[in-house]
């Protein structure tokens, strides 16, 4: 009876430990939901990627998205993305949303932060910048995104993401 108790015991307090952790780690994660916004400027350093779907200025006339880009930094002061989405005409409504930062844990990606993202009205063009406050060394890190704008009534998108980046 006693040996029934003390394993009953036992694994009530695993059950008690494991959760306490898992509550731990949803706070921490909870703290890192919302990014830091700023206004849109180059990256600069050694360690910076950029967009796998990165579109150029095509230089046509017709009313679509051109000049996006996405890049990412990573260093001991946090990770940082430029976010620039363009279009070849003036759009009623132009930006960036669902931004996702994320990073490689036993090979698969994880979410460290997101943020809903930013627009501007009647422009052909929208820049922001987004960064966490901290980063792991060794750790790869990316972001992705969705650039979009309202051109002629119609809504073009365009889905992109960063390679993995470590400091």
């Amino acid at each position: 009876m006693k040996a029934k108790r003390k394993k009953l015991f036992a694994v009530l307090c695993g059950i008690v430990m494991m959760c306490s952790s898992l509550g731990m780690a949803v706070s921490a994660e909870e703290k890192m939901e919302k990014l830091i916004v700023s206004g849109y400027r180059e990256l600069t350093g050694d360690n910076i990627g950029h967009g796998l779907y990165d579109i150029p200025d095509s230089g046509a006339k017709a009313a679509t998205l051109a000049n996006c880009s996405i890049g990412i930094s990573v260093s001991a002061s946090g990770v940082e993305g430029s976010i620039k989405t363009g279009s070849t005409v003036t759009a009623s409504k132009i930006g960036v949303k669902n931004i996702r930062v994320e990073k490689l844990v036993d090979g698969k990606w994880t979410l460290v932060g997101t943020h809903s993202g930013d627009y501007t009205t009647n422009d052909n063009a929208h820049g922001m910048n987004v960064y966490t406050s901290s980063a792991q060394k060794g750790v790869q890190y990316r972001i992705s995104c969705t650039h979009y704008a309202v051109l002629d009534g119609v809504t073009r998108e365009l889905y992109n993401v960063t390679n993995g980046v470590s400091y």
